[in-house]
């Protein structure tokens, strides 16, 4: 799937909710100063957002969580839900919001992006955010029109724990853009196995520590934000922190263990997916498993194909199941994948991969 990227001719038509009159304001200068985004409509509510969407027929959406009565999320599921377009959240940063953003992403919002504050989060960092997270919304538009098409898959009932078979003991995901709930279909498909799992997902800090505690509570596994030396056993997943380091995995006397490390951007992220792949290559090489994710951009597509070169098997998401096939296309281009595997079969795939015979879903 090729991103739907906007043009001259035919600019993407953004609706703002947010209820307050300032970031109405500002949204709408800086949205309409981007090459191909235009503002067509302004909603202070919930209510009055939905009305515009049926009206205006928008493109993209951004959403201000915390509308009057707290039913931003609620705007969120009935849009995805009845009407599928893709949403921008424009957060509070950190704190309680976080969890409303966490939650936001699982709904299946395109992506966040926190409010300026004045003091860490500037006006300038929010213009520059702000028309990078509409562009990635824009080309994901392609994939929410399908699913106007499509009924929802049927998820079959949890198993019990197995004992993993063949050769892989390590699993390494990485994703982006529309990751969140890719991440946690996979992972919630993976638990049975019991084998120790690395993700790295981009997000800012404030924002990852929430996010593995939710993968806690939706997989059962002991999920966890990386630390520096965590041992990583089975049954145990970590989470890359947002920040300035890398994660990187080392085996060290049988027993797989985080290094974090500081650094430049990789492939224009930190933590890198690229970064963490490279270490699982050169640390597990052909006992891991290698799943790339949703996302734009190339993060992750070289360090799959080290991955495989390493003997590890690796998997990357079809382009028709993905938010933004940017990633995994990247990754198919240069030989990096294996197999190509619609993301609710990623789970029966690593399964089989492992002499697994049934199937986590239903067709």
């Amino acid at each position: 799937m090729t991103g739907m990227t906007p043009s001259a001719g035919s600019p993407v038509k953004v609706l703002v909710v947010d209820d307050s009159v300032l970031m109405q304001k500002l949204m709408t200068q800086i949205i309409d100063g981007a090459p191909g985004f235009k503002v067509i409509g302004i909603a202070g509510s919930a209510e009055e957002g939905w009305d515009k969407i049926q009206e205006l027929r928008p493109d993209v959406v951004t959403l201000d969580l915390e509308l009057p009565g707290r039913h931003g999320l609620k705007l969120l599921a009935r849009v995805l839900k009845q009407d599928p377009l893709p949403v921008l959240i424009v957060s509070a940063f950190g704190g309680p919001g976080a969890d409303n953003t966490i939650q936001a992403l699982e709904l299946g919002a395109i992506d966040f992006i926190e409010k300026p504050d004045g003091t860490t989060h500037t006006l300038e960092g929010f213009m520059k955010h702000l028309v990078g997270a509409l562009q990635r919304a824009s080309a994901s538009r392609r994939m929410f029109a399908s699913r106007r098409e499509s009924a929802p898959a049927r998820v079959a009932a949890p198993r019990e724990p197995v004992r993993a078979g063949g050769k892989a003991s390590f699993i390494a995901i990485g994703a982006s853009t529309g990751g969140v709930p890719a991440v946690q279909v996979v992972m919630r498909d993976l638990a049975h196995l019991r084998l120790p799992i690395a993700v790295v997902q981009h997000m800012p800090p404030g924002y990852t520590a929430k996010f593995a505690a939710r993968l806690a509570t939706a997989t059962g596994l002991d999920v966890r934000e990386a630390s520096d030396g965590d041992r990583l056993k089975p049954g145990m997943a970590v989470v890359a922190p947002g920040g300035p380091r890398h994660l990187e995995i080392e085996e060290r006397r049988g027993e797989f263990v985080c290094v974090l490390r500081e650094g430049p951007l990789v492939s224009g992220h930190s933590p890198s997916v690229d970064v963490m792949f490279h270490s699982v290559a050169r640390s597990i090489g052909q006992h891991a498993i290698g799943i790339l994710l949703t996302g734009m951009g190339r993060d992750g597509a070289d360090g799959l194909l080290a991955m495989r070169k390493s003997g590890a098997e690796t998997l990357i998401q079809s382009g028709e199941t993905c938010v933004v096939n940017g990633m995994p296309k990247a990754a198919f281009e240069i030989g990096a994948a294996d197999r190509v595997v619609a993301l609710d079969q990623i789970g029966a795939a690593v399964s089989n991969l492992l002499g697994e015979r049934s199937h986590l879903r239903s067709a």
